[in-house]
């Protein structure tokens, strides 16, 4: 037992003298570049926290200087070193994640603080010019660093404009540069360590409710303390924050609301952060293309740059999300027949049926089984049930069709398209997420016959209208090439030069935020 005792005591020694202990180092009478050369040995580098590749590349960088630091002597650091040791504590303001910089600084020894500076600034280069999540989005990219012949280069920051070069780093694509210039000053301008609030909804508590809104809204810039004594200027204030928001502006304190008030700064800094890795990876358009945005929602068709055409659209409901996908739109069809989707049938028609057989002709639709027309009054619906349900339901063109007069078609697993609506009034409110998938478009003619001009189609806008004159013939034109359609959720975009942070409907951002940060990418994580 003594002689166990003693090999593990002899051990113990070895493994403790083979680690440089810092305050060791601190202590020992060496020169800055001794210093700075004992910080990168093969014995500091568990203290430090920097991986082998990293260490010796930093070791061959400050061996080609004869160990000179950039920015530091032994107990002191220059203004450009501390410009960005204080830039870099808080890397979400360039969009990188903590993750690439899950290093041990130390305020006592400013060498050590310039390495990680230089560790730091050299894993992120790649971070901010190709991203740092893999091809599936569900991973954190591995730590890759600089070449070594570019580091001089890279790390040359002579003319003080040091949050610029940073920012330069990434795409030169215009949006992500405003998105990065966005988040940088959403950043400088808003405390990022704003802690998580508590708020109820009104049906939940009233009063809590009001006066939780009145102090976020206060906070926010929305509101004066005075003018919070009048309801009528805190209900103004709230439909403000609202619309900005892209949340209905009704002046009722509800779930979206709530969300939307109780979001952190950081939360929307991190945001604005997965807006900037979505721009990195994003192909270019071709000369000729719909954008359909969700969040926004937004339908834009755009040729050789120019807006031909934006219309405002439904998407739909949380329980019925419109799926992002890329397709080439083959046709429009005017008059289309709707195929009722099964689900819709089942849980929607059916009990319809049941309490009236009279609902399908009154709504235009047909009942069919093998392809043979059914009399829904000889059907007896007590006896179906919602997963059983043994009919196709197809609605008429026409008027009161769902899909109402046009329908723009095109290729997707998901089976949704974009199609006009009988209920218009839904555009006239803020947020507009009511479909069941598919996406409702406010001006269908217009939109109709933008496309068949751009396309050269033998069917032009008066030929369109005779079309529709002839009320519910149902008519498909084919059009001659097919029109590139990407549908897309940005719930961060950039209108007319300003980063805006619209509600994530669907609350997708968090999937991604959970693996670009991961200890800090819920909504309502306290920083």
């Amino acid at each position: 037992m003594k002689r166990l005792l003693i090999i593990f005591t002899t051990i113990l020694l070895a493994s403790c003298q083979s680690k440089l202990d810092e305050q060791e180092l601190m202590q020992q009478n060496l020169s800055t570049e001794e210093t700075l050369k004992a910080i990168l040995s093969e014995e500091y580098k568990e203290t430090l926290g920097i991986d082998e590749e990293g260490r010796n590349l930093l070791y061959s960088f400050y061996e080609k200087r004869r160990f000179k630091p950039l920015w530091t002597k032994k107990k002191s650091i220059n203004a450009t070193g501390e410009e960005l040791v204080k830039l870099l504590k808080h890397p979400v303001r360039f969009g990188m994640s903590d993750k690439r910089f899950d290093l041990n600084w130390n305020d006592d020894q400013p060498i050590q603080n310039e390495v990680v500076i230089v560790c730091g600034l050299i894993r992120s280069y790649n971070d901010l010019r190709y991203g740092m999540l893999d091809s599936t989005m569900t991973h954190l990219k591995p730590v890759s660093y600089v070449a070594l012949k570019s580091l001089d280069t890279l790390l040359d920051f002579s003319n003080n404009n040091y949050a610029q070069k940073i920012i330069s780093w990434g795409p030169s694509d215009s949006t992500y540069q405003f998105l990065a210039n966005g988040l940088y000053r959403f950043v400088q301008n808003n405390p990022i360590e704003e802690k998580v609030r508590e708020l109820k909804t009104i049906k939940e508590d009233t009063a809590a409710a009001i006066a939780g809104t009145k102090e976020i809204l206060i906070s926010k810039g929305y509101l004066s303390t005075e003018e919070a004594t009048d309801s009528a200027t805190f209900v103004t204030a709230l439909k403000k924050f609202q619309t900005d928001h892209g949340c209905n502006p009704d002046g009722v304190i509800g779930t979206n609301t709530v969300q939307i008030l109780t979001e952190t700064n950081l939360h929307k800094a991190q945001r604005i952060a997965l807006a900037m890795e979505k721009q990195r990876r994003k192909k270019a358009y071709p000369n000729r293309y719909i954008a359909i945005n969700i969040p926004e929602y937004m339908l834009r068709l755009r040729n050789e740059d120019t807006l031909c055409i934006e219309t405002r659209i439904v998407v739909g409901k949380y329980e019925n999300q419109t799926p992002e996908l890329t397709s080439g739109m083959h046709s429009i069809v005017v008059y289309p027949y709707w195929n009722v989707p099964y689900s819709i049938a089942s849980k929607e028609i059916l009990p319809a049926a049941q309490r009236n057989p009279n609902y399908f002709e009154k709504n235009n639709m047909v009942l069919l089984q093998k392809g043979d027309t059914i009399n829904p009054h000889k059907v007896k619906w007590k006896k179906i049930k919602e997963n059983s349900f043994p009919y196709r339901v197809v609605q008429q063109p026409g008027y009161k069709n769902s899909l109402g007069i046009l329908k723009f078609d095109f290729y997707n697993k998901y089976d949704v398209y974009v199609h006009d609506t009988p209920s218009k009034g839904l555009f006239n409110t803020t947020a507009r997420s009511y479909s069941h998938g598919c996406m409702r478009t406010e001006n269908p003619v217009d939109l109709a016959k933008t496309i068949l001009g751009l396309d050269e189609n033998v069917v032009i806008a008066d030929s369109l209208d005779t079309l529709i004159s002839r009320t519910g013939v149902n008519h498909p034109i084919k059009l001659k090439k097919r029109l590139p359609v990407y549908v897309e959720y940005n719930s961060v975009i950039v209108n007319n030069g300003e980063t805006k942070i619209l509600r994530d409907i669907y609350l997708r951002d968090d999937n991604y935020l959970k693996v670009m940060f991961p200890d800090k990418g819920n909504m309502n994580d306290a920083n």
